[in-house]
């Protein structure tokens, strides 16, 4: 480096303070900053804080508050030695800033005054080699970058495989938080061009970084993944970029205080092409199934709707009265399908006979039941007539493992394992439902019929028990729509009206405060209706003065 008037080489070790801080070294960091000297990143300065008897995040934190911008700081070799904290850092803005404020700052009410000793040591004496934090924190990022054009910046600060012990604790760099990527502008800027996923879960962030995220608005960013952080509200998660189609928010406090649909709803809002949440599709209303994650032998899209509209529609309807139950899944079956029932359970467990009676006897194999009761049910109606006496349930999807076996024009082959709970004795049971379908062709379209129906039960085991039913659960056959389309909003907006009689604007209003759910809103509806508080002037026939006579009509 020339010798002239801004040569830092010549303040060797030189104690800076209010004392000490002549106009000719404030001079010459300044135009070290204004040229952008290069030979500068190469010396360390070391800054003690007396008095200071807090930790080092808070520290740093208060730094950043107090001159008024994120500190542009990577501190090297951190340290607490009595009342004293230091630390080293190569950036001359913040002494610039130090000499700015008189070597003082205050927090919790105490002014904390500020040594430097300047260009005490070089980068060669730290890291071993004439290097960069600029150009360490390149390398750890870089190498963070996949072929598939994912940036994983996971457990960024703590990482133990790759920092605390191979990067920047052997270089006794302290990244304390993530967001001092931000400062990197020059290197953000190249991985926000080329980074499609961006990975930014475990890193404990109580909102979604935007000083991080801003780098990739203009970019082809559609997946972010922002799991297992400290986000409390939905408030705290902007919305970076229209594009995002993939977003991760599970093991986040905003998870807890939301029932599933609700949640959906509310993180499809500010991401309307949102087609995955949490690892999990969406349907085309915007809608998630729990259990659409753990489809393990099919990747055809078709078989996938095809499978998830008869879940949904077969256990919405299971979970329902015995009596309902037995009307709503008999047009399901076969004329001549085939059901059994198999359980493990001791015939003398009284709490599950209503299972055992028609069941196969897995623990006595060798007692043959007469042909009388043979325990192969065959026929829709000797199927339904057994599955209406069994006790009412709630079946958990997220519990749900759909195996597609086989699919072809003919059949379908699918198992689902999951857990269900019977309501009134309470028994929590582990099930395996193998259903065979039969596909018909009638005028064109495919019709899938149940052929064969085999139904295993158990006990869940204590595992089981721990991690099924921690979510909400919800009636998912429910005529609910989230950020409908234009068609879709028609089609519900004309069922209302033709149900209510009511006019175009006061269903809209009604639908819209209910979101889009008519079972609600026709719930709520009856409610106003019967009270007779209703204007007439509501309705489409001005006439009308007593809603009570379509009550009846509407089965909800």
């Amino acid at each position: 480096m020339a010798d002239d008037d801004y040569d830092l080489d010549k303040y060797k070790k030189f104690l800076l303070n209010r004392v000490t801080a002549t106009t000719v070294l404030v001079e010459s960091i300044e135009k070290c900053l204004q040229t952008e000297n290069k030979a500068a990143k190469h010396y360390f300065h070391k800054i003690m804080i007396h008095n200071w008897q807090d930790t080092l995040h808070q520290l740093f934190d208060r730094l950043s508050s107090y001159y008024g911008k994120v500190l542009g700081v990577v501190p090297v070799n951190c340290s607490t030695q009595g009342d004293i904290a230091t630390f080293y850092t190569s950036n001359l803005s913040i002494i610039a800033d130090i000499i700015k404020f008189d070597f003082m700052f205050p927090f919790n009410r105490n002014m904390f005054s500020i040594d430097i000793l300047f260009n005490d040591k070089t980068s060669a004496e730290f890291f071993g080699t004439k290097t960069t934090i600029d150009e360490i924190v390149s390398g750890v990022v870089s190498r963070r970058f996949s072929e598939r054009c994912e940036l994983d910046l996971s457990n960024f600060c703590d990482d133990p495989e790759l920092f605390n012990v191979s990067e920047f604790s052997n270089k006794k760099i302290f990244f304390y938080k993530i967001s001092l990527l931000a400062n990197f502008k020059i290197l953000m800027l190249r991985m926000g061009r080329d980074t499609k996923m961006l990975n930014l879960s475990n890193n404990n962030l109580s909102q979604a970084p935007l000083e991080i995220l801003n780098f990739f608005i203009k970019a082809d960013l559609t997946a972010v993944n922002l799991s297992n952080n400290n986000i409390l509200s939905i408030t705290e998660l902007s919305r970076v970029s229209s594009k995002i189609e993939k977003l991760w928010l599970e093991g986040n406090p905003l998870c807890e205080n939301l029932d599933p649909v609700a949640y959906v709803k509310t993180v499809t809002v500010k991401f309307p092409r949102l087609v995955e949440l949490d690892g999990v599709s969406l349907n085309q209303h915007g809608m998630v199934f729990p259990f659409y994650r753990n489809y393990l032998c099919t990747h055809n899209r078709k078989t996938k709707m095809v499978v998830e509209k008869f879940v949904t529609l077969y256990f919405s309807n299971y979970d329902q009265l015995p009596s309902v139950r037995k009307k709503k899944i008999e047009t399901l079956y076969d004329e001549k399908a085939i059901f059994t029932l198999t359980c493990d359970f001791a015939e003398t467990d009284q709490s599950v006979s209503h299972y055992t009676q028609y069941s196969r006897n897995l623990l006595n194999p060798n007692k043959t039941p007469s042909t009388a009761q043979s325990k192969t049910y065959k026929s829709r109606q000797n199927i339904v007539n057994v599955l209406g006496t069994l006790p009412e349930t709630v079946h958990d999807r997220s519990t749900f493992t759909v195996d597609v076996l086989s699919n072809d024009k003919k059949s379908l082959h699918i198992i689902i394992d999951g857990i269900f709970r019977e309501k009134i004795r309470g028994n929590l049971l582990q099930f395996r439902r193998n259903f065979m379908f039969g596909i018909y062709t009638v005028r064109d379209n495919s019709v899938y019929h149940i052929v064969h129906d085999m139904f295993s039960l158990t006990y869940a085991n204590t595992d089981q028990m721990n991690y099924s039913f921690q979510h909400p659960i919800r009636n998912m056959n429910s005529l609910s729509l989230i950020n409908p389309t234009p068609d879709e909003s028609e089609a519900i907006i004309k069922a209302f009206q033709h149900l209510t009689q009511l006019k175009r604007p006061e269903v809209e209003l009604r639908l819209k405060y209910h979101g889009w759910d008519i079972r609600d809103a026709l719930k709520n509806f009856m409610a106003d209706a019967k009270s007779k508080k209703m204007a007439t002037e509501l309705f489409m026939d001005s006439d009308f003065s007593d809603s009570s006579s379509i009550l009846d009509d509407i089965d909800y």
